[in-house]
């Protein structure tokens, strides 16, 4: 499974604690999310910042779900959630 692309937009769930953003693979989009607690062990996140702190390593946390997508390591739901021991 080859990413087309990722999306630029970005969302922090407070409520699930995760940073989500979308990939597109040809035209199914699928939502990938990354953990506070991933953020924290691998990207130095300032917890009151996670939205900045996955800007400022997007290429890495992207590269990481293009390999869980390419993996097939889907949660339930399709979508991707990339934990501490992904990165």
């Amino acid at each position: 499974m080859s990413i087309a692309r990722f999306a630029k937009s970005q969302l922090y769930d407070s409520g699930r604690m995760v940073v989500m953003f979308n990939a597109y693979v040809g035209e199914n989009m699928i939502a990938c999310a990354i953990s506070m607690e991933a953020l924290q062990d691998h990207f130095e996140n300032n917890t009151r910042k996670p939205v900045e702190t996955f800007n400022r390593h997007r290429h890495a946390i992207e590269r990481v779900a293009e390999t869980l997508i390419a993996r097939q390591r889907f949660e339930a739901d399709g979508s991707i959630l990339i934990r501490t021991a992904d990165c």
